[in-house]
């Protein structure tokens, strides 16, 4: 089914769910499928940019495979009244991101939020071995980041106006999309060999030390052979195009013309390089050259660690983006600083 079948089903099978219920936290069961995709549809309509989560049997299917871990808050009759997700994002599968906190409006402000929270970020993590975890904090608001940072995340990055605002159009032209501040925890201390530019080596140093996280760095070389990367990921409402490379070739520039050409004048492109790869620090010159910059730091996102850059077609709203803490200010601070060079056309 498309997504407008699903969401017809879902309007469809709504109830109203009486308040001031008990509320349990609990893994997700098969049975649980259909007030999940009903709990993200309350939260953003039709507007959620992955079509799955209206899709019970996809929710379903993708929690027994392990690709998802939803925690979920029900009442004694069993219906959903909260949910929070741990899912795969990257190329390495032992990375899982934290996301996705949904409470149903009338059970708000009863300690679900935080209930919910604890069982994914303290319990679940522990329970299943996961090596490494990220969040995509929004800037709209602060609460996610300081619960994350709470919970011992790292901000190591910062991807501006990357998600789409359900906020309506303002008087004088639409509404911005919303920046997502990466913040990671990563429990497999191992060491590993990175790559890193110049520009960035310092933050990315700091951030290791921070993360406890031993890294040998080794020298860079030019880009040979041919790029090897994944089907891009697409959100043509807002313009992204994000490209994950493996490894940069010498027809690197060629991808990357093309996603600039994808996106449109007004839209964003987002290079996720492998730092593993020795041509990643020449890459990285050649894309701030271009008017890219930094976007952050990507722990184990490979298997090797990754680094984000990123390029707009406007200057973002930098005041839209709230900050918990002078560590998320510094991130904030160090990508505007980036994008102003970028944008002047100027290197630093």
């Amino acid at each position: 089914m498309d997504r407008k079948e699903l969401i017809r089903e879902l309007q469809e099978s709504h109830l109203e769910i009486e308040p001031g219920q008990d509320v349990g936290i609990g893994a997700f069961r098969p049975e649980d499928a259909l007030g999940v995709a009903l709990a993200y549809h309350e939260a953003y309509g039709d507007a959620f940019p992955l079509e799955y989560v209206y899709d019970p049997a996809e929710i379903a299917r993708r929690n027994a495979s392990g690709d998802l871990h939803t925690v979920v808050a029900r009442t004694p009759r069993g219906e959903v009244v909260g949910l929070f997700g741990l899912f795969r994002p990257a190329p390495n599968p032992d990375v899982y991101e934290a996301g996705q906190l949904i409470v149903r409006k009338s059970y708000r402000k009863r300690n679900v939020a935080t209930a919910l929270s604890e069982e994914a970020l303290d319990n679940l993590p522990v329970r299943l071995g996961l090596p490494v975890m990220i969040c995509e904090a929004l800037t709209n608001n602060v609460a996610s980041q300081h619960l994350s940072e709470v919970k011992g995340m790292t901000f190591t990055g910062l991807e501006v106006e990357c998600m789409p605002s359900l906020a309506s159009a303002k008087a004088d032209g639409p509404a911005r999309n919303i920046s997502l501040l990466l913040m990671f925890k990563v429990f497999d201390k191992s060491a590993r060999a990175v790559h890193l530019p110049e520009a960035y080596r310092s933050f990315c140093q700091a951030a290791y030390a921070e993360m406890n996280l031993p890294r040998t760095v080794l020298p860079g070389a030019s880009p040979a052979g041919d790029t090897v990367a994944a089907s891009p990921f697409v959100l043509p409402e807002i313009g992204l195009v994000r490209q994950t490379v493996q490894r940069c070739g010498r027809d690197l520039g060629e991808l990357v013309t093309a996603s600039e050409a994808m996106a449109g004048d007004r839209g964003m492109v987002q290079m996720f390089l492998n730092l593993g790869d020795p041509a990643a620090p020449r890459v990285v010159e050649d894309l701030r050259d271009r008017g890219y910059f930094f976007s952050g730091l990507l722990p184990c996102w490979f298997g090797a660690d990754g680094l984000a850059m990123q390029k707009v077609g406007r200057e973002p709203d930098w005041g839209a983006v709230q900050v918990c803490s002078a560590k998320a200010e510094a991130v904030r601070g160090l990508v505007q600083e980036d994008f102003e060079r970028a944008w002047k056309g100027g290197r630093s």
